[in-house]
């Protein structure tokens, strides 16, 4: 049983009241401040009755879900304290307490960014909800422009679900802005917050475009890719299947076969990434994860991540950087380069990526039994990566080169490599040996110590916490 400290973070009810204000007064990134609950004048729907507010509170969400999210750049996000949660960054600086929470498998309830994380989602929900309520309600818009933004919330209410219960398991499903309806709110269990996630993304297909545009909003293959991982992540093998090769195939995103132009912001097999705070700026994953003076002043990348890259692999060369001090060297990811502004924005950050979706194909192939199938897609990347093709194998040896493959591929990308042992049983296995009182109950994060003083029927905690 882990120790616990008492430390007071936001409440659900103080979420709704600042998302209701902030679709209103449609705020830039700032942090919130605490309000008063706002009375219906300001709450009404005149917001909803113009294409232009609608698409400027939605663009608030895109700018909210950069800056204040799991999903955000910085040493406060999931790329990077999962990454030192599973096996792909050791730590260097000791003052990094929070970080070292996660290192050190030394998690509490009270932690802040397990707070952030649970308060940051459920912020941006409530939005997302009184985005869709409000278009709903809305008489004047366009049928076009009425699909297109509850599209959009529809596909970004599945996604921070989907986060939310991959992190903490059994979480709220709000579907409402109502303040008195969530106030007491109840966790479900997953596969009931799945199979919502699933309708969501769903009804996201039916409204949203194919249009490529500019993948800084979803649109209809976006919402397919990440169908795709929530099929997969359920072991809903032949789903995540068929969603996979429908976007490989029609979807119009070939594979970027220079290694090198992945992550640049005109890479063609971005889905969907997130636009600059400006022009010119560049992501906050490239200022978190490169360093430039030995020994590392944060983190680097562990050396069984390093030696997991097979000879020759160009992504290794690409997308790994490193230092030396003239004895040592240490690694960092590279994927993204530009730690200072430049004339134009040339990296955003990247959400969603064919490499993924080329691998959930695989995956769920060879669970199929599609043995030839799966290792076309598999392939696919190491012949990108300039590796040799995989001959063939047993359905066992296919899925380890899967995971293989995925590691190597998805590094340092919104904590793919802890999912993936999570997902497939093999996290006790793989980190129980370098964590300090690793135990299976770890997989899944605690709900915040603060959220359940204020809402008792949120409980029980989790198992561990």
């Amino acid at each position: 049983m882990k120790l616990r400290n008492l430390k007071k973070v936001k409440s659900i009810p103080q979420i709704c009241t600042k998302c209701l204000l902030l679709i209103v007064l449609l705020w830039g990134c700032e942090d919130f401040v605490e309000v008063d609950l706002p009375n219906n004048q300001l709450t009404g729907g005149l917001v909803f009755q113009n294409l232009s507010t609608v698409d400027a509170a939605l663009a608030n969400i895109y700018a909210e879900l950069r800056e204040e999210s799991p999903l955000k750049g910085n040493i406060d996000g999931m790329s990077y304290l999962l990454g030192h949660y599973a096996d792909e960054l050791d730590l260097y600086n000791p003052n990094l307490l929070n970080v070292g929470h996660f290192y050190e498998n030394n998690v509490l309830a009270t932690d802040t960014n397990v707070g952030n994380w649970w308060t940051d989602s459920y912020t941006l929900l409530y939005a997302v909800n009184r985005i869709i309520e409000g278009v709903m309600a809305s008489d004047s818009l366009l049928d076009a422009d009425r699909d297109r933004f509850l599209g959009e919330a529809y596909f970004l209410r599945a996604l921070f679900h989907f986060y939310l219960y991959q992190l903490y398991g059994k979480v709220p499903f709000v579907d409402s802005s109502d303040y008195a309806r969530n106030s007491n709110i109840q966790r479900d269990e997953i596969p009931y917050v799945h199979q919502r996630v699933v309708e969501d993304l769903e009804r996201a297909k039916e409204l949203l475009s194919i249009e490529t545009g500019d993948r800084l909003r979803p649109n209809y293959w976006v919402a397919v890719a990440l169908l795709a991982r929530a099929h997969l992540y359920q072991g809903e093998w032949e789903l995540a299947e068929t969603e996979a090769v429908d976007l490989i195939a029609h979807g119009g995103y070939p594979l970027a076969m220079d290694v090198g132009e992945v992550f640049l912001g005109d890479s063609p097999e971005t889905l969907w990434q997130l636009g600059p705070i400006s022009q010119g700026i560049n992501t906050r994953e490239a200022f978190t994860f490169v360093f430039e003076t030995a020994p590392p002043p944060n983190s680097a990348l562990s050396p069984m991540l390093v030696a997991d890259f097979e000879e020759n692999d160009a992504r290794f060369s690409a997308w790994v950087g490193s230092v030396n001090d003239g004895g040592d060297t240490w690694y960092y990811p590279y994927k993204y380069k530009e730690t200072a502004p430049t004339a134009q924005t040339v990296e955003y950050s990247i959400l969603l990526r064919m490499g993924e979706v080329y691998l959930i194909a695989a995956e769920a192939s060879i669970r199929l039994d599609k043995l030839s199938e799966g290792l076309y897609y598999l392939n696919a990347l190491r012949s990108r990566a300039g590796l040799a093709p995989l001959a063939g194998g047993n359905k066992n040896s296919l899925l380890a080169a899967v995971e293989h493959e995925r590691r190597v591929e998805l590094f340092s990308e919104q904590g793919h490599r802890f999912f993936d042992l999570k997902r497939t049983g093999r996290a006790t296995e793989v980190l129980g040996p370098l964590k300090g009182n690793w135990e299976q109950t770890d997989v899944i994060l605690p709900i915040p110590e603060s959220e359940l003083l204020l809402n008792p029927d949120l409980g029980p905690q989790n198992d561990g916490y």
